[in-house]
């Protein structure tokens, strides 16, 4: 009896402990970076449309193009740190083959998802994101203090002809009066990555009363960034 009794509270105890242990345990890897997904090969496509304007110097461009970004190799930086060499491409439609643009660096260090574009490292993102955490995206350039926010996550999104269960957005900047607007947000989905880039940069505009001020530019850069395509090679 006695030992039966005694089986019985190792086997009680045993229960609660690794119960506890395993409701206590940190998400794991793919959960935390799952909005950022890295691996050799995967690729995104993006449609981009980039406007500038200067109606005193006359100037209303509109670009076009097609850019794809490539996870291409794992190497390690000079700090001993795992980094990603992500190779981007540009073509101007489908009927083109690709050519290199440049080619950046992608990292999580210290749960921040960083990368290095032109020899500027931004810390996109900081796992795991809560609505509300805001952090300085510029902590590692010279550029200046740039405040990043978490202002939507986990919601559902659509971004072409793709649907995702689970949303996260960035917003880097919003603020707007009468004659100017900046605004910046990164959308990013879970297991595919970034889906939608949106820069408004509004300089100076006409008032007009009633009229929404992306029409009446005076002086300004518009730039838009959307997933069109996104798979493993």
């Amino acid at each position: 009896m006695k030992g039966s009794l005694k089986y019985i509270l190792i086997l009680f105890f045993a229960v609660i402990f690794f119960g506890c242990k395993k409701e206590n345990s940190k998400p794991s890897v793919d959960y935390l970076y799952s909005y950022f997904p890295m691996a050799e090969g995967y690729s995104l496509v993006y449609n981009v449309t980039e406007i500038n304007i200067d109606d005193t110097m006359d100037i209303f461009d509109t670009l076009r193009y097609q850019l794809k970004e490539r996870f291409d190799s794992l190497y390690y930086d000079n700090s001993g740190n795992p980094a990603w060499r992500l190779e981007r491409y540009k073509r101007n439609d489908s009927s083109q083959n690709w050519i290199i643009s440049d080619v950046w660096e992608a990292q999580v260090i210290n749960n921040q998802l960083q990368i290095v574009e032109e020899n500027q490292r931004f810390v996109k993102v900081v796992f795991p994101p809560e609505v509300g955490m805001h952090w300085d995206g510029n902590t590692f350039n010279t550029i200046g203090r740039q405040e990043y926010e978490v202002t939507d996550l986990n919601v559902p999104g659509n971004v072409n002809q793709y649907h995702f269960d689970s949303t996260l957005t960035i917003t880097l900047d919003n603020r707007e009066s009468l004659i100017n607007k900046y605004y910046t947000i990164n959308q990013y989905a879970k297991h595919a990555g970034l889906i939608n880039k949106t820069v408004i940069s509004i300089d100076y505009a006409n008032i007009i009363p009633g009229v929404p001020i992306e029409q009446r530019i005076v002086r300004g850069h518009l730039y838009y960034q959307t997933l069109i395509d996104y798979f493993n090679e």
